[in-house]
C-alpha cells in the first residue's frame, strides 16, 4: 500500500485481498485526522474476483472492506480486471463518496453495496452486469442519473429508495420485474420509463414520489399492487394498459392531484381503499366487469361525491356504472356513425340514392346495448334529409 499524502491519494496493488480483508485499510481510512472527503483509493488487481461477502448482515455490517469510510472521495477498481462480484455493504455509508470507477468484467453488486453514500452524484454500471442487490443505491441522496448496461435483468428491493435527487429512470429491456419499495421516496423523480416485459408492479414500488407527474406503463402489466402509487401528490392522470386485471390495495392513496383515469374493460377487482383521498379525482367510469369492490375505494373523494350527488346518486359507486354505460354507448354510437359514413362516402348516385345503399348494406351484428334496429329506423324514417335525423339521434347520447 502506498500513500501520496501531497494528493491525498491511496494505492493497493500488493497483497490486496489481505489489505482488504483483514481491516488494516478500513482503519486507516476511519482515521478522523484525513478527515471527510479527502481520499481517493485506487485498487489495482488482476486476480482479485471479489470485494467483500455475501453473508453480512445488519449486525456485522462494520466487518465490511470499506464500510463507513468517511475520507472517501473517489474509488477507482478499474484495474481489478477480473473482479465480478461486490459483496454486502462493501462502501456502504462511505458520506463522502462523490464516484466510482467500475470494472468492465462486474456482474454483481450484492446489498447495500452504496448504501447511505450520500454525496454520490452518479454511477455508469459496466456492460457485464446482470443484477443489483437489496437497497444497493438506498439513501444515495444526491444521486441525479444511472445509466444502467442492457444486460441487466433482475433488481432488488429498496434498490432507489431515498434517493431524492434522482429526477429520471430507464430501465433496459430485460428487467421483467421490480422489488418492493423500489423508488419509494424518490421525492425529484418526475418520470419513468418501464420496460415492455414487466407484468405486475409490485409493495410500494412508486410509493411517495411526490414529484412523479407521469408513468408510461407497459402494455403487458395486469397488475398493481399494493400502495404502488400511494402518495404521488403530482400524479395528474394515468393510463391503465387494457391487459390490467386487478388494482392492489391502496394503489393510489393519498394521490391529491389525480383528476381522471381510464380504468380497461377487462379490469374485474378493486381491492380496499385504491381511490382513498384522491379528493380531486373527477373523471372515472366503473366498467361492468368489476365483480369484486373492496371496502372504501372512494373514500374522502370529495369531488367524485359532489359529482354524484349533483347528478341524483346518493352513492359514488351506482354514479360510476351509470358513466361508465353512458361512455360505453357513446363509443358505440360514434364508431356506428364512423362506419355509416364510410359506407355513405364509398356508395354511388345521388345524396338520397348514397343513404339508401348505405342503410341497405349497414350491418347490425353489434353489442345488445345499442338498438341497432331503432338506429337505422330512425335513418329511414328523416327519408332525404337522413343527416338531420342521424344528428338529431346522434346528439342524444354524445
Amino acid at each position: 500500500m502506498s500513500v501520496d499524502r501531497g494528493a491525498q491519494v491511496i494505492v493497493i496493488d500488493e497483497n490486496v485481498d489481505n489489505v482488504l480483508h483483514s481491516g488494516t485499510l478500513r482503519e486507516r481510512l476511519q482515521d478522523p485526522s484525513l478527515g471527510e472527503g479527502t481520499i481517493t483509493l485506487i485498487i489495482r488487481d488482476p486476480n482479485i474476483t471479489i470485494i467483500g461477502g455475501y453473508n453480512l448482515g445488519g449486525r456485522d455490517r462494520e466487518e465490511a472492506p470499506l464500510y463507513g469510510c468517511k475520507s472517501l472521495l473517489r474509488i477507482d477498481l478499474k484495474g481489478c480486471t477480473k473482479l465480478t462480484h461486490l459483496g454486502n455493504w462493501a462502501f456502504g455509508w462511505c458520506s463522502s463518496l462523490t464516484s466510482v470507477s467500475l470494472p468492465d468484467g462486474l456482474t454483481q453488486l450484492g446489498s447495500r453495496v452504496f448504501w447511505e453514500c450520500s454525496s454520490l452524484t452518479n454511477v455508469a454500471l459496466p456492460d457485464g452486469l446482470t443484477q443489483l442487490g437489496d437497497c444497493v443505491f438506498k439513501g444515495c441522496s444526491s444521486l441525479t442519473s444511472v445509466l444502467f448496461p442492457d444486460g441487466l435483468t433482475q433488481l432488488g428491493d429498496y434498490v432507489f429508495s431515498e434517493c431524492s435527487s434522482l429526477t429520471s429512470v430507464a430501465l433496459p429491456d430485460g428487467v421483467t420485474q421490480l422489488g418492493i419499495n423500489m423508488f419509494a421516496r424518490c421525492s425529484s423523480l418526475t418520470s419513468v420509463a418501464l420496460p415492455n416485459g414487466i407484468t405486475e408492479l409490485s409493495y410500494s414500488v412508486f410509493s411517495r414520489c411526490s414529484s412523479l407527474t407521469s408513468v408510461a406503463l407497459p402494455d403487458g402489466l395486469t397488475q398493481l399492487g399494493y400502495r404502488v402509487f400511494s402518495g404521488c401528490s403530482s400524479l395528474t392522470s394515468v393510463a391503465l394498459p387494457d391487459g390490467l386485471t386487478q388494482l392492489g390495495d391502496f394503489v393510489f392513496y393519498k394521490c391529491s392531484s389525480l383528476t381522471s383515469v381510464a380504468l380497461p374493460d377487462g379490469l374485474t377487482q378493486l381491492d380496499n381503499g385504491v381511490f382513498f383521498d384522491c379528493f380531486s379525482l373527477t373523471s372515472v367510469a366503473l366498467p361492468d366487469g368489476i365483480t369484486q369492490l373492496g371496502n372504501l375505494v372512494f373514500e374522502g373523494c370529495s369531488s367524485l361525491t359532489n359529482a354524484a350527488n349533483s347528478a341524483g346518486f346518493s352513492d359514488v359507486v351506482p354514479y360510476l356504472r351509470d358513466r361508465y354505460k353512458c361512455i360505453t354507448l357513446r363509443k358505440l354510437i360514434l364508431r356506428l356513425l364512423g362506419q355509416y359514413n364510410q359506407a355513405v362516402n364509398e356508395a354511388n348516385g345521388n345524396e338520397i340514392e348514397k343513404h339508401v345503399i348505405a342503410l341497405a348494406n349497414f350491418p347490425t351484428d353489434y353489442s345488445s346495448s345499442l338498438d341497432v334496429g331503432l338506429f337505422l329506423q330512425t335513418m329511414n324514417a328523416s327519408g332525404g334529409d337522413g343527416v338531420i335525423g342521424l344528428v338529431g339521434y346522434i346528439l342524444k347520447f354524445v
